[in-house]
């Protein structure tokens, strides 16, 4: 998306869609919750984005608001700790492999008391402190 002219919002949208999350148009167009025809028009430039699809686009994929309208950088706004978390916690729940270590992990983490959580804590701190001792 190099250029000597600033990108329209539809080449945005396209680059996004495309090159940076590589999804396939019919998805991302059902993702959004319009046709594929509406979103193919969209990117081609034939018509403009409502404020609903822009907000929609925001949300879903964490995009800066500034570079989808005037290409401001970054592409992608910082994600917190929370949002890091929940989103994992979204794709474990969502696996398709019911019963893999990641959902039997956090199931047994779910069920830890205050004392136990304290131990993992302590054993966390020692594993760090070993790592950073063989850096050094």
């Amino acid at each position: 998306m190099k250029s000597s002219r600033t990108p329209e919002i539809n080449e945005r949208i396209r680059y996004l869609r495309k090159d940076v999350l590589a999804a396939k148009q019919g998805d991302y167009a059902k993702d959004l919750g319009i046709s594929q025809g509406g979103y193919a028009d969209i990117e081609l430039g034939r018509a403009t984005p409502s404020a609903r699809i822009i907000r929609d686009i925001c949300l879903r994929d964490n995009v800066n608001k500034e570079w989808l309208l005037e290409g401001k950088e970054p592409i992608f706004l910082p994600v917190s700790r929370t949002q890091e978390i929940a989103g994992f916690m979204g794709e474990v729940i969502n696996a398709e492999n019911a019963g893999s270590f990641k959902q039997q992990l956090i199931h047994v983490l779910a069920q830890l008391n205050e004392e136990q959580w304290q131990v993992l804590a302590d054993m966390y701190q020692l594993l760090l402190k070993e790592q950073n001792e063989k850096k050094d």
